[in-house]
């Protein structure tokens, strides 16, 4: 808390999850992604009573994980320039040019730039955070949707206790194989990746 303190003059508090989500400029559902990452909570949330949060600690929290998520951000696109320099025959360190002239290369980056923007404006490109964002907050729609099937269930059908526990293991079955399929899609990424 210390290294990433609330700016001067707010005071601290403890706040419900709308107030926080509020407070951040973020939306309850990326909050509900943040606390299963490892945010602090002041206290669990229940039936009938709501998550509370103290102010200082969440924002100290998603400061350091911008911070970790900007170096680690810098890092892949230095890893990028360099890739690049290479592919136009330029070491990192800008030495001798292999190949192409500087007017080539210059024509390159040009011709590159010029397509990632008609790309975007295409809607063929995205930019890798805002498609995770969704991506994450679609999963999250689904999950709390699932979690709350079984009662809902027993609510508006009349089901007893045994087919609500049903319901249940259905569910978690139904999250547990989309968790799989998850892994093993990141898995094949980072394979294909190396």
């Amino acid at each position: 808390m210390a290294e990433y303190p609330l700016p001067a003059g707010v005071p601290d508090a403890v706040v419900n999850k709308y107030q926080l989500a509020d407070a951040l400029g973020k939306s309850q559902t990326t909050l509900d992604a943040w606390r299963r990452a490892g945010m602090p909570v002041e206290s669990e949330g229940t039936n009938g009573r709501s998550y509370e949060f103290r102010l200082s600690v969440c924002f100290a929290w998603m400061a350091k994980r911008d911070a970790e998520e900007a170096a680690a951000r810098l890092q892949a696109e230095g890893a990028a320039q360099q890739l690049r320099l290479a592919l136009v025959g330029e070491d990192s360190a800008g030495g001798a040019r292999v190949g192409l002239t500087p007017r080539q290369q210059r024509e390159i980056l040009e011709l590159e730039h010029a397509y990632m923007i008609a790309a975007r404006d295409r809607g063929e490109l995205m930019r890798a955070e805002d498609v995770a964002e969704g991506i994450q907050d679609l999963l999250a729609a689904i999950r709390d949707g699932l979690d709350a099937l079984p009662d809902r269930l027993g609510r508006e059908c009349g089901l007893d206790g045994a087919a609500i526990e049903a319901a249940q293991r259905i569910c978690d079955d139904v999250l547990d194989g989309a968790r799989r399929e998850i892994l093993g899609m990141i898995g094949h990424a980072g394979a294909a990746a190396d």
